[in-house]
């Protein structure tokens, strides 16, 4: 997926050590893990393995130290999910971030009645935090937990706006439709306009036939998350829902502690959301 996505994970592995020195059995055991996902919350052995990437052996041996862990637990004659990992997961800033949000959120997908996104930025993706559904608009790619280019989205796009992203907007750029930004040049342009008006656009750089509006949440000073509405693009600009998106942002930034913004922003320094100066 170009420049953006390879910065996600942070680190590489070399050999039998990654390069923050974890042993190798702690990446298989994030490869099996990853294997599961919001449409395949339970798989045999078999799809474990093939979706790993690991031998069956390897699969074997690793599935048996998360079973005894609680990691992963035992569904019928496949694997899910432990609890253990949701309980760990609920510990985290992001989940503490979506509470907080929820109920703005709510009040958008009402006044709206279009689908409503709150995501964070991570190293040139966005990852979706919570997803507010509706029958009226064409569905979106976007699944809580996963990720999106952010140059591709105009949540991303909001929260690349905060950003001094030199780094993370280097050719190749990744395309998902014909009308993805692929140019840094271009795509530089279009977040200068974002930045000055006060909200991103996408249309249909994403999915084709889909449109979004994205604005930055601020708190404390620091933009620590992004919330957007999607709709298709033949039912116009959209803009007449930048206010409520505005308002928003606003309520939920004031809502949000200085503690747990300081969580949100520990990941890329995303404190350097000095680039509003710019």
């Amino acid at each position: 997926m170009g420049k953006l996505a390879t910065l996600q994970g942070g680190a590489t592995r070399t050999g039998a050590m990654s390069t923050l020195g974890a042993p190798s059995i702690l990446w298989k055991a994030f490869d099996v893990l990853g294997a599961f996902r919001a449409d395949r919350r339970v798989l045999t052995f078999a799809e474990v393995s093939r979706a790993s990437g690991l031998p069956k052996s390897t699969t074997h041996r690793v599935l048996a130290m998360l079973l005894e862990m609680g990691a992963v637990e035992r569904h019928g004659h496949g694997y899910r999910i432990g609890l253990r990992i949701f309980a760990m997961g609920s510990c985290s800033a992001e989940v503490a971030l979506r509470d907080v949000a929820l109920p703005v959120l709510q009040e958008v997908h009402r006044v709206t009645r279009q689908t409503v996104h709150l995501a964070v930025l991570r190293s040139g993706d966005v990852v979706y935090i919570e997803k507010l559904r509706t029958r009226v608009t064409l569905p979106t790619p976007a699944v809580v937990g996963e990720r999106l280019p952010a140059h591709c989205t105009a949540i991303g796009k909001s929260l690349l706006t905060t950003r001094a992203v030199a780094d993370m907007v280097r050719a190749p750029l990744p395309a998902r439709t014909r009308r993805s930004i692929v140019d840094p040049a271009i795509l530089q342009r279009e977040l200068a306009l974002s930045r000055s008006r006060g909200f991103a656009v996408d249309r249909e750089e994403c999915v084709d036939g889909l449109a979004c509006l994205a604005v930055p949440i601020h708190a404390h000073g620091v933009a620590v998350a992004g919330v957007s509405v999607a709709f298709p693009a033949a039912a116009g600009n959209g803009e007449v829902m930048i206010s409520t998106l505005r308002t928003a942002a606003a309520r939920i930034g004031r809502a949000l502690p200085a503690t747990l913004v300081a969580g949100l922003c520990a990941d890329e320094g995303a404190d350097e959301a000095a680039v509003a100066g710019q």
